[in-house]
């Protein structure tokens, strides 16, 4: 479920061009996908909260490092209305063989379950 609020937020941001996992391998620049790499229940003593903080990646792609810092900074703006906290700080990335760069951030964000 979040997922799918997450992708509504994201989604405009590159045009349409958001997926989960992957995207399709001719899919022009700039998209993003997003995927679930973790989390953890929010439990207490007397048992389960009902709530997950789910952990998702965003993997920005695009043809320059301005554009790809630039929706990063997009990404963290838009999720703040879930209340996602970044792990971390961004990351960049080039691959040299499609000549694309790359920024990627994970989110933890809290959920019911």
């Amino acid at each position: 479920m979040i997922e799918k609020e997450v992708m509504d937020l994201l989604d405009p941001l590159v045009g349409g061009r958001a997926f989960f996992d992957a995207a399709p391998a001719d899919t022009p620049r700039p998209y993003l996908t997003i995927q679930q790499v973790g989390g953890a229940p929010l439990q207490f003593l007397e048992g389960s909260s009902g709530s997950d903080y789910v952990r998702l990646q965003i993997n920005i792609f695009a043809q320059t490092r301005p554009e790809a810092n630039s929706l990063m900074t997009a990404v963290r703006e838009a999720l703040s209305a879930l209340k996602a906290t970044p792990v971390g700080a961004p990351f960049s990335t080039y691959e040299e063989t499609v000549q694309t760069f790359g920024r990627h951030c994970d989110f933890s964000i809290l959920t019911a379950v």
